[in-house]
Formats: structure tokens, C-alpha cells, sequence
């Protein structure tokens, strides 16, 4: 018999042995695959499950915001500037996932029932809304575009550049001229909308019977609910519009300008915004923070539960005081003459803190007489203000050495530099030479006092007819003698426009503008920036930065009570060195404007005052409708008092007619009358 290895060696060889080698590669190929999926469900399973459960749970449960009330701004006194008026409104709520075929079905259904303003409807939204709503002449189109472009084109189109080329398409064949308005700029608004966010559609003006229906009907419209709106009210008067600004409505939406940037931070094209101003400055914190309601889904039922109430916006309150600025406008109103006056502004301000009382201005239509309330004048209207800038101009003079406050006795003459056009004081247009002291300078506002002054601090004295050789640096010399008391810099106030005024050219024929600098002739200045300079004087040598907003205040959790968050501190912004006796000749000097007896004296109608006033008076010639005319100006402190306040009224046809002087006046004595509480 022939021998049979397999059988005689079964004992003595593994099975594995005999296999063939493409089964054994077979075999290992398997076992790797198998391998391979037990360690990718492992990594699924330890490393990513809890992503996938937080994918899961996503799905079924969707967070929809809410709207917030607005917070309010008071005056400080606690009276109410701006609030809030609460009014019915219609709202729309975006869905995750909703399309744009549903949103124009459910804004179809709502136009049934209210009619909004379609001033802002956009042409492509009105285009949309009619490819959206004629799905067949959407394909033909489509189909028309595919052939003008060609198919290999219109392969690579995305989705949207589609539905532009779509919408041109039905722009420039005017396809969707017969289509419901109402219905398209519904349209608009619900598609301007995120997806969870709500918007209003009717912000007022919803009728009962609108609500009725629209509240049978709310399961045929998803997301449309009845709500409430707050409209911005203002119980003090519209005159504090200018100065606290304004919220935009539904009807205009987001502010083009900054379009992009809210839509970045979350807001909806509808919302709400504060378009300029004090409302625009601190919108992060007036627009509060919307409530959020966690929509959960199972097995098809849905439920809804409030994970977040919502928070009002945090309030402001003012340093503002509503009665006197109210009264402030009153007077300004009441003495701007006619003629070619241009306007009228004051600044109230206290010098300790920088927080404004009050800050009222008119603008005037020299063309029309129109008058109309422009408090942010006082921050954005830069107007040559003339002499009232001399004690800062001294100041410099004690700081450069050139006078000390025991050797400033110069002459008043005229001036007459080679180049140049004679200059003169008012009260002495012949030029006679008059010994004048410092002190007497300012009461008399000797022009040529400070030319002789201002060319001492740019390194001449002073040689009748002579050339002007002044150093190089002169013009920053005395620019930077006024800038340390913030005269020709932004104040920093916390409201937006703010201009820091105008510097004239210095170099070639503009050298000898250089004797006009030195006495408020060249350079031109806010009103709040004389306010902001005259506190420095007040206050013996701060420069403290103006504000508005005093104070911030929160609700509480109940919503009932208000708590403080944030109180405003000085904030110092320079200082001006001068030793007592040179910060006393200044004082005295402008004690003497405004009490003095001089026969030249400028400040006359100050001298009533009860308690006295420091001042110092200005004017400065301008040309107004071809016609000759002046700014004139005053700067007033009480020393010791909470108390410093800034006067510009520029293009009066009379030189010192005493309009400075009786406006002046009645807003020192309201000040005691309503701020203090304490009669001149």
C-alpha cells in the first residue's frame, strides 16, 4: 500500500501549516479590518460620544431669545428723560430650520390682518418674495439663465448666486410689479430675522381686531406670537432728544453705517439700536439682555420652558439737572437777537468733577431767523472765541518767565509790525501809550497787552516797526500753553462728534497771525472746551474731564428696585503748575471783569451778581453773510462753589451790545435758583 504522509503526519503538523499562502493573506487582511473597527468604535465611543450626545440633544432642544426692555435715562434729580411706553406688538420668532418657502407662506397668511409700512421694502426683497411665491416662473427662469450663460457655467453657480442672478433677473424685467407690497415687506422683516431670534413685525399700532385674529390663528403662522413693544417717551419735553439721541424703530432698522458691525454682534436687521448720541455712546448696556426659552422636542410634541427671564437695560443717570437745562434753552431762546446771529451755547459744568448741569445751544438760520435746539453745539460748533483765552495766555507768560506777578506793567499801544495790520485795544483805538498792569489788562481786555505779551513768549519784545522774528517754535509755544488748560483738544466727554476746534496754518504770509493767537483771534474753540478751561482756574489747576452720564443703575432681580453699579469719579486729564501768587493775579484779574469799576471795565453786566463771579468776557470778529459781525463770549467761575459755566454767541451784528451779559446773568442766577436750591 502507498504511503499517505497527510494521514501518517496529521499528528505531528499544525492544520495551519498546510493552508495555502494566499489564505493565510486572506485570513491576516481580515483580522486587521477587524481590529481596525473595534479601535474606531472605541474612539467614537471614549473620545467623541459625549460630542455625538451633545449633537443629539441639540437636536431636540433649541434655545429661542426673547426681547429685552430698554433701560431708561434720568436727570439728577431722578426725574425721567427718556423711557419707555409699552405698546401691543406683533413678533415673529424664526425656527431653526425654517425655510423661505414657509416664511412666505406664514407672511402671506399674516398680511391678512395687519398693514406695516413698506417705505424701507427693498427691491430684492420684493424680487425674492415673488420667486419664492412662483416656484414654476422660478424654473422657468432659471432655465432661461442656464441657457444664457451656458450649462457648464451654471454648473459651478452656487446657491446663492443663483438666487441673485435670479432676482436681477426679475428686476430688470420688472416681473414682480404687481406683487402685494404688504405682504413682501413682511416678508422682509421675518426673513431679516436669525434663527431663534425674535423680531417685530408690528412694533404699534395693532388694533383690537387685528389681535383677535391674529390670535385665532396663531397654529396657521409658526413663530408669530403678540407681544409687547417699548417705544422711547420723553416726559420732560422733545428738547432733551438732541442730547440723549434716539432709538431706532422697525420701520428703519439697523443704522447703515454700522450695519455690519451690529449684525456681527447678533442683532437682527429690525432691532432696535440707539442711533446717536447718549443712546448710541452706552448701547451695550441700555439694550438689556433678551429672555431665553428652551424649546424641546419629543416624538413630535413640543414644550417650551423659561431657562432665562431676561434682563432690563441698566439706566443712566444723569449729572443733567432737566429743570435747569430746560430753563438754560429758555433763556438762550429768548435773548438770541436776530440779524445774523448764528446760534447761542452754554455749558454749565461743575469744576470739581467735570459733571455737566447743563448744556443748551440753539442754532439759528441767519437767512430764515429759524431757531433750533442744539445743545450738541456746545461740543461740535468751533468758534473763534476772541479774548476770553487771555488768562491762559498770562499763565503761559508766568511759565516762560518772561512776567512775574511783581514785574508785568507793559504799555497799550498800538502795534505795528512790518507786514502786518496796526493793532489796537477798543478803549484806546489811538495808540496812545497807557501803562497797564496784568491785573488791569484783563479787566480791560488790552489787545496789545497781550500781542507784546505773546511776542515776549515767542522770544521778541516788542520795537514799533520793526520786523517779527519770533522763534521757530513759537506758534507750538503758545499752542501748547493753551492746551494745558484743553483749549484746542477734544474734552473726552462721553458722547460721540465731539471736534477738538480748528488750528490755522503758521508758516509764510500765516507767521504774523501768530499776534492775533495771542489774544483769541486765530485758533477757534468749543464751548465746552471754555467750559472745561475756566474749571481749570476754578479749581487751582486741574484739568478734570467733562461727562454726562453720572451713574449707572441695574435692577434688581424682583425687577422693582434699582441698585448703583457704576458712579463717575474725576478723571484728571493735566495739570497747570502756577504759584499762588501768579494763580492770584489771574483770579483778581478776572474778580475785577466782573465786579471792577474801571471806566474801561468789560464785564458790566456781571456786576449785579449775588454771590460774585470771576469772569473774563471776549469778542471776536467775523464775517457772517458778507456783513461785519462779532462772537461774543464769557467764562464765569464762583470760587469755592460747584459752580463754572462757558457762553459763545456767535455772528452778532452790535460789538458788545450786552447779550452776553443779560444771558450770562440769568443762567448764574437759575443756577442758584434750581440746581442749589438756594435764590440769588
Amino acid at each position: 500500500m502507498n504511503r499517505n504522509p497527510y494521514l501518517e503526519d496529521r499528528d505531528k503538523n499544525d492544520a495551519r501549516a498546510n493552508l495555502p499562502t494566499r489564505l493565510k493573506l486572506l485570513l491576516g487582511v481580515v483580522i486587521a479590518l477587524i481590529l481596525a473597527l473595534i479601535l474606531q468604535l472605541a474612539f467614537l465611543t471614549i473620545k467623541q460620544g459625549a460630542s455625538f450626545e451633545a449633537e443629539v440633544n441639540k437636536s431636540d432642544e433649541t434655545v429661542e431669545q426673547g426681547n429685552a426692555q430698554r433701560g431708561l435715562i434720568y436727570d439728577s434729580t431722578g426725574k425721567v428723560i427718556t423711557g419707555n411706553k409699552p405698546q401691543t406688538a406683533i413678533t415673529y420668532t424664526r425656527g431653526k430650520s425654517t425655510t423661505a418657502l414657509e416664511i412666505a407662506k406664514t407672511a402671506k397668511t399674516l398680511s391678512k390682518y395687519i398693514s406695516i409700512d413698506t417705505s424701507r421694502l427693498s427691491d430684492r426683497s420684493k424680487a425674492d418674495y415673488y420667486l419664492i411665491s412662483n416656484s414654476k416662473q422660478a424654473t422657468k427662469i432659471q432655465a432661461i439663465l442656464e441657457k444664457q450663460y451656458g450649462a457648464k457655467t451654471a454648473e459651478a453657480w452656487s446657491t446663492t448666486q443663483l438666487s441673485t442672478l435670479e432676482a436681477r433677473y426679475v428686476m430688470n424685467h420688472n416681473l414682480d410689479k404687481d406683487i402685494d407690497e404688504n405682504q413682501a415687506m413682511i416678508f422682509q422683516k421675518m426673513s431679516g430675522a436669525y434663527a431663534l431670534s425674535t423680531t417685530y413685525i408690528q412694533e404699534s399700532g395693532v388694533s383690537d381686531q387685528a389681535q383677535a385674529e391674529i390670535g385665532e390663528r396663531l397654529s396657521d403662522m409658526p413663530g408669530v406670537k403678540i407681544g409687547e413693544s417699548f417705544s422711547r417717551d420723553y416726559p420732560e419735553g422733545d428738547d432733551f432728544e438732541p442730547l440723549v439721541g434716539k432709538v431706532s424703530d422697525t420701520s428703519t432698522g439697523l443704522p447703515a453705517d454700522r450695519l455690519h458691525t451690529l449684525l456681527a454682534q447678533g442683532y437682527s436687521q429690525n432691532e432696535p439700536v440707539g442711533g446717536f448720541a447718549l443712546e448710541k455712546q452706552y448701547e451695550s448696556l441700555l439694550k438689556g439682555s433678551p429672555s431665553q426659552t428652551l424649546i424641546s422636542s419629543l416624538n413630535g410634541v413640543k414644550t417650551s420652558n423659561l431657562k432665562y427671564a431676561g434682563q432690563a437695560g441698566d439706566s443712566l443717570k444723569l449729572t443733567i439737572n432737566a429743570a435747569f437745562q430746560k430753563k438754560v434753552q429758555q433763556i438762550l431762546q429768548d435773548n438770541l437777537p436776530g440779524g445774523d446771529a448764528q446760534g447761542a451755547y452754554a455749558t454749565v459744568i461743575n469744576p470739581y468733577t467735570g459733571g455737566i448741569y447743563a448744556m443748551g445751544g440753539i442754532s439759528r438760520n441767519s437767512s430764515t431767523g429759524q431757531k433750533t435746539a442744539n445743545p450738541l453745539g456746545n461740543i461740535n460748533a468751533a468758534i473763534v472765541m476772541g479774548s476770553v483765552v487771555k488768562p491762559a495766555i498770562l499763565a503761559t507768560g508766568f511759565q516762560r518767565g518772561v512776567v512775574t506777578p511783581t514785574s508785568n506793567t507793559m504799555y497799550d499801544q498800538a502795534i505795528k509790525i512790518q507786514g502786518t495790520p496796526t493793532i489796537t485795544s477798543y478803549w484806546n483805538q489811538g495808540g496812545s501809550p497807557v501803562a497797564v498792569d496784568a491785573d488791569t489788562a484783563l479787566e480791560r481786555s488790552s489787545n496789545t497787552y497781550f500781542v507784546q505779551l505773546g511776542m515776549k513768549i515767542g522770544g521778541q519784545t516788542y520795537s514799533p516797526g520793526e520786523q517779527l522774528r519770533l522763534r521757530s517754535d513759537a506758534f507750538q509755544t503758545l499752542r501748547n500753553g493753551l492746551a494745558q488748560f484743553g483749549l484746542g483738544t477734544k474734552t473726552g466727554i462721553d458722547i460721540e462728534g465731539e471736534t477738538a476746534g480748528y488750528r490755522g496754518p503758521t508758516t509764510g504770509a500765516n507767521l504774523g497771525k501768530y499776534l492775533y493767537e495771542s489774544f483769541g483771534q486765530y485758533d477757534s474753540y468749543t464751548t465746552l472746551q471754555l467750559a472745561r478751561y475756566v474749571s481749570v482756574i476754578a479749581n487751582g489747576g486741574y484739568l478734570v474731564q467733562p461727562h454726562l452720564v453720572g451713574s449707572i443703575l441695574q435692577n434688581d432681580v424682583s425687577g422693582k428696585y434699582q441698585k448703583t453699579v457704576w458712579s463717575a469719579q474725576p478723571q484728571l486729564q493735566g495739570q497747570v503748575s502756577l504759584t499762588t501768587d501768579e494763580w492770584n493775579i489771574i483770579k483778581n484779574g478776572m474778580y475785577r471783569v466782573a465786579n471792577g469799576t474801571d471806566s474801561h471795565n468789560t464785564g458790566s453786566g456781571l456786576h449785579n451778581l449775588n454771590p460774585k463771579v470771576y469772569a473774563k468776557t471776549g469778542t471776536a470778529e467775523t464775517i457772517t453773510n458778507g456783513h461785519t459781525t462779532y462772537t461774543d463770549s464769557v467764562v464765569a467761575y464762583v470760587p469755592g462753589q460747584p459752580f463754572a459755566m462757558s457762553l459763545a454767541v456767535p455772528g452778532l451784528n452790535s460789538y458788545l451790545d450786552g447779550t452776553t451779559g443779560k444771558i450770562s446773568s440769568q443762567i448764574i442766577n437759575a443756577f442758584w435758583d434750581i440746581v442749589l436750591n438756594k435764590p440769588s
